[in-house]
């Protein structure tokens, strides 16, 4: 069953050969630099077909304890299956001696079978069912191993009837051949190894991003998948950019490598809110866990009063002075209305929903200047000026100082990505990171930067970013819009001048 050795071909070949000897050096080169895996399978099993003449081939690689078909090709058959990335319909052969790939693939040892139909110590039912049902005839086949550069078989290159110089008769695979495709597969193995490890270190790397940044997310309740979100929302729209055949992005690619580097910058646009205060990331409110210390103080304040009128009160119906005692109740009850309207009143204010317009402004700065009896027995404010400073915010829930913490996230993100050593191919994932929070009008951050200053990912990643952020459904401080309401606010966001006018237009159409 082993190896069959042919006669050398006839000297006016050598030439041909020398000439298929030189073409492997450059064919070596051209496997190396192929970054596509499937053009990559396509190349091996077509320039062996090419070099040995033969009308068919199949390309095995091995998967656990099988060899799973990657390639078709038949040219009589005019079959050419799985170039495309497409799954080939076929059941993967068993590593097992009985078959001929199996043999290949746990020995090592290369095949040369002049006819297979005279064949023995091999199961061909495989090859003579699909001529049965196909018509075809299988003769020759050269069977090689693909050995990488650990000597581990990763696959096996099956070549089906060598064609003689006229392609009408099948012949045997001529041995010289046969040591050009050896080399041939020694150099496919490796390069298909080689495209492996670079795989297997960029899912790591990728799988690294995604666990660090979703522990960084679930620091923060409403922020667990926002980093997802946003990667995946900008590669839908970058997708979708690529598929306008006319307009403003009808000369835009997004190329696989393209869309990697947007969708790690999506991943990693936050990656600086590590440094941000949970205080600041959590603040749900106005006053947030100040809201109940100050309810504590005015129920104080409410308990004081009730004892200090009561007191009066008695002391005044003691000396028979009932008018006045009466005029204090009255008092009394008033004081205590203004109390608990002030405790309804903080209520509103620490909401995020509520506007604070002047008018309820001016009422919780006079609140401030009511006072009660702390226990060292001083007079104090019912408000510290750090809880008036919260409650009087007009929008949101972060005063000044606190909303400069939070946009420094973006600072913090660059200089971060500085110091990671990325590929090329994610070289400008720290600078796009870096600029989601820039607006078309220059008055965004950090730098400002206004207009085309501002690349294309950056302004998908602004349009994505905000999106979420409006429609998120676990954010502290309000409830998720409906997306009609979200992409209206937006809207008027284009009208200001800060997002992109065409890039909205095509994201509005997407959800």
């Amino acid at each position: 069953m082993a190896t069959n050795k042919q006669e050398s071909i006839p000297p006016s070949c050598h030439n041909q050969i020398n000439q298929q000897l030189d073409n492997l050096l450059a064919i070596g080169i051209a496997l190396s630099a192929e970054k596509d895996r499937n053009k990559l399978l396509e190349m091996i099993i077509s320039e062996a077909r090419r070099i040995t003449n033969a009308d068919a081939g199949t390309l095995y690689l091995r998967e656990k304890e099988q060899l799973k078909i990657k390639i078709i090709h038949n040219q009589t058959m005019n079959t050419f299956l799985g170039g495309k990335g497409e799954e080939v319909d076929l059941p993967p052969v068993p590593l097992a001696l009985e078959y001929v790939s199996g043999y290949c693939a746990i020995t090592g040892q290369s095949i040369n079978i002049p006819d297979v139909y005279q064949a023995e110590g091999f199961d061909f039912s495989g090859p003579r069912k699909y001529d049965e049902m196909t018509g075809y005839h299988t003769k020759s086949m050269l069977v090689i191993p693909l050995r990488n550069h650990l000597e581990e078989i990763i696959g096996v290159l099956q070549l089906i009837n060598a064609l003689d110089t006229t392609d009408t008769q099948v012949i045997p695979f001529d041995t010289d051949y046969q040591n050009i495709i050896e080399a041939l597969s020694s150099l496919a193995a490796i390069a298909l190894t080689n495209m492996q490890l670079v795989g297997d270190i960029e899912n790591l790397f990728q799988s690294f991003v995604q666990v660090m940044v979703t522990a960084i997310d679930a620091q923060t309740p409403y922020n667990a998948s926002h980093s997802q979100q946003v990667s995946q929302l900008s590669l839908s729209l970058a997708k979708a950019l690529n598929s306008c055949n006319e307009g403003p992005f009808a000369e835009e690619n997004f190329d696989q490598d393209r869309l990697d580097e947007l969708a790690m910058a999506g991943w990693l646009h936050d990656v600086g809110k590590i440094a941000t205060p949970l205080s600041v990331m959590n603040k749900a409110s106005r006053l947030d866990s100040h809201l109940e210390i100050v309810m504590m103080r005015i129920d104080l304040a409410i308990e004081q009063e009730n004892s200090s009128s009561l007191r009066t009160q008695l002391k005044l119906i003691e000396s028979e002075q009932q008018e006045s005692a009466t005029k204090e109740l009255i008092a009394h009850q008033e004081r205590l209305e203004k109390l608990r309207a002030a405790k309804e009143l903080i209520v509103r204010a620490d909401n995020p929903a509520t506007f604070i317009d002047p008018e309820l402004k001016e009422q919780l700065e006079a609140l401030a200047q009511h006072s009660y009896q702390s226990s060292d027995g001083q007079r104090r404010s019912l408000l510290t000026a750090e809880e008036l400073t919260c409650l009087t915010i007009p929008k949101g829930t972060l005063t000044d100082d606190e909303r400069k913490i939070m946009e420094a996230h973006v600072e913090i993100t660059d200089k971060m990505l500085a110091k990671m050593p990325f590929t090329k191919k994610y070289a400008r994932v720290p600078l796009l990171a870096a600029m989601h929070h820039e607006h078309l009008d220059g008055k965004g951050y950090p730098c400002q930067l206004s207009g085309e200053k501002i690349p294309l990912e950056a302004r998908i990643l602004a349009i994505a970013d905000i999106f979420d952020a409006l429609t998120a459904s676990d954010r502290p401080y309000k409830k998720g819009m409906p997306v009609t309401k979200a992409l209206e606010i937006m809207g008027f966001m284009v009208k200001d001048g800060k997002l992109d006018k065409d890039l909205m237009e095509l994201f509005a159409s997407l959800v």
